[in-house]
């Protein structure tokens, strides 16, 4: 398989029902889903192909099935696929929303990367493989990066982890660890993280890989446009996530 150009939205920590809404001051529903109508207008606006939503979707694991749907309506009508990853917030758990209500998500075209031990999947036919890691556990034991696969070679191959960044050994004790090694050891062609939410490089040697930020926040939301290009590799591009000022509650 031959790469071709194609364009993503690489996006995190949305925490619905949490921290992650719109302006204060304006009217909401009983769930905030501004940052994510954000998301739905930078999408559209940018062509994008796909969209990668890499952890903490929802903020907590009381979400009902009415939220969920629809989150997963907006998340559907995306323009190209869509993917998305467990994170510390929503981990993948007996407890988990994707376990209560999984008959969402499957009534949808949206990917959920839901193996412990790391899913792998091809799209756009065979010219972008993806790789992540469903969290069970936001502990040490936890590696999102851990049994990483091999590259694919012929095709862009795409890592998604959900964890902390550290690059001196004082922090190995951290919790869903990522260590410069780490990331080397994928030799992805981008990796997209998160769990920080501020928008940050850690790009190490050949290997493209940046925590996109929360798209909702103080000063201001924040994702990334990764452009993958035959023949200029991958360029990463950082966005203002446009919050609607009128909110999201109804009239």
């Amino acid at each position: 398989m031959t790469r071709r150009p194609l364009r993503l939205l690489h996006t995190s920590d949305v925490h619905i029902d949490g921290y992650g809404v719109g302006h204060r001051d304006a009217p909401h529903a009983t769930v905030c889903l501004c940052p994510l109508h954000g998301i739905e207008r930078l999408a559209v606006e940018h062509a994008v192909d796909g969209v990668l939503v890499v952890g903490d979707l929802f903020d907590h694991a009381r979400i009902d099935e009415a939220a969920m749907q629809q989150v997963y309506e907006i998340l559907h009508r995306l323009p190209g696929q869509c993917v998305v990853m467990v994170g510390n917030h929503d981990v993948h758990d007996d407890r988990s929303i994707y376990h209560r209500h999984r008959h969402v998500v499957d009534g949808t075209d949206v990917v959920l990367l839901d193996e412990h031990a790391g899913s792998e999947l091809r799209l756009f036919d065979g010219s972008i493989h993806v790789w992540g890691r469903a969290m069970d556990e936001h502990s040490p034991a936890f590696r999102p990066l851990a049994g990483v696969a091999s590259h694919p070679g012929d095709a862009w191959y795409l890592v998604m982890g959900h964890g902390h960044y550290v690059d001196d050994p004082d922090g190995s004790h951290r919790s869903s660890l990522i260590t410069p090694d780490d990331i080397l050891a994928t030799t992805a062609d981008y990796v997209a993280l998160g769990h920080w939410h501020v928008t940050t490089d850690v790009s190490q040697g050949e290997v493209t890989a940046w925590y996109s930020g929360a798209p909702s926040g103080s000063p201001g939301g924040r994702a990334l446009i990764v452009d993958l290009h035959p023949d200029l590799g991958v360029t990463v591009t950082p966005v203002d996530v446009p919050l609607d000022p009128s909110g999201c509650g109804q009239p």
